[in-house]
């Protein structure tokens, strides 16, 4: 479908050694257990208070550090304290916050799909991660691990890689590897709706303009536009407030000119929340829709609205022991801020 573009408009012991970092020190709950503290980054066991929480087997260059459900990242700022920075649970889902005073939103998901047989299978739950600890790099952390939708495909070649955090950027960079566990078919009727093979999504609440974690969507495609002497092709900023009601996001068969998706937060109002921003390495941006949808809620706990991209390239089927694709994407959350646009999507 085309449109007109111009028409669319460790914790304590570190008290004495940090000084400045005093302010807003964040520390673990009683029943959270310390892991790893290199004096920049620290990792916490604990556990998720979300729904049907996984543990994800966890190591420190290969020695075994316990099962944890949620694995909490902090990291110090100078003037502002050592604040969490990261959530990582076991059934896939990786939260970031910006320091104070930012606060956490909404939430990153990994890889989904609906299947010819089964329907609808839910995102990639993480099973194992080992820390690599690099003394000769302390501001990044780097995690090994596995993942696995449990009935279909695996990659035991998980990486994630997070630089070092910084007030106006946190991020995480993602990739892996999928190999089919057993024969499977993906469901064409739902590719023909961007929605049979999510690559990864962000989730985030959405009430109303008074209650929520974000408030739109953006990313970048190749539009038709049109003037008195005819219509051409042109790269446009596509952007859509978000409603609550049940509602699709992307109205038009649009496909990413850019690797950014974001789902924004235009204002530090209700609450310091980021805006949540996936940039996509592979697949090609190019091989990708973008789509989501909102579900009509009165819940300020649930994550009603769904913004993934779509790996329309993905075959019909695929046999068991087959890779399925090679996954690199990054997770960002930056501050809220108004964004540019230049075309309307569904509102």
């Amino acid at each position: 479908m085309s449109r007109n573009l111009f028409a669319s408009a460790g914790f304590a012991r570190r008290l004495a050694a940090c000084g400045a970092w005093v302010v807003a020190l964040a520390l673990p709950a009683a029943a959270d257990t310390n892991l790893f503290d290199n004096g920049r980054w620290a990792v916490v066991g604990a556990t998720d208070p979300g729904p049907d929480p996984r543990d994800i087997s966890v190591s420190i260059n290969g020695a075994p550090a316990g099962s944890f459900s949620e694995l909490k990242l902090f990291y110090g700022f100078t003037g502002a304290g050592f604040p969490q920075v990261f959530s990582i649970t076991g059934r896939g889902a990786l939260r970031p916050s910006l320091p104070p005073p930012g606060e956490f939103g909404g939430s990153f998901w990994l890889t989904s799909y609906w299947d010819c047989s089964i329907g609808l299978v839910p995102s990639l739950v993480i099973t194992e991660l080992n820390l690599l600890v690099d003394p000769k790099d302390p501001k990044v952390l780097v995690f090994e691990g596995a993942v696995s939708n449990l009935t279909s495909f695996q990659a035991t070649d998980v990486r994630l890689k997070f630089p070092a955090p910084a007030s106006k950027e946190v991020k995480v960079d993602v990739s892996y590897t999928l190999i089919a566990t057993r024969d499977f078919c993906v469901d064409a009727s739902r590719q023909n709706l961007e929605d049979g093979f999510r690559v990864a999504r962000m989730r985030a609440n959405y009430l109303s303009n008074d209650e929520n974690d974000n408030d739109l969507i953006r990313y970048k495609a190749r539009l038709q536009a049109c003037d008195w002497f005819g219509c051409f092709g042109v790269t446009g900023s596509v952007c859509g407030s978000l409603h609550n009601d049940d509602s699709e996001l992307v109205c038009f068969d649009d496909r990413l000119a850019d690797p950014g998706m974001l789902l924004v937060h235009q204002s530090i109002w209700p609450r310091n929340t980021p805006t949540l921003k996936i940039d996509f390495d592979k697949p090609s941006p190019k091989k990708l829709n973008p789509q989501g949808v909102v579900a009509a809620s009165i819940d300020p706990d649930e994550e009603n609205v769904d913004f993934w991209a779509n790996w329309r390239a993905a075959k019909n089927s695929y046999r068991a022991g087959k890779k399925v694709g090679k996954f690199e994407y990054t997770m960002k959350a930056i501050p809220p801020d108004t964004v540019s646009c230049n075309a309307g999507a569904c509102y």
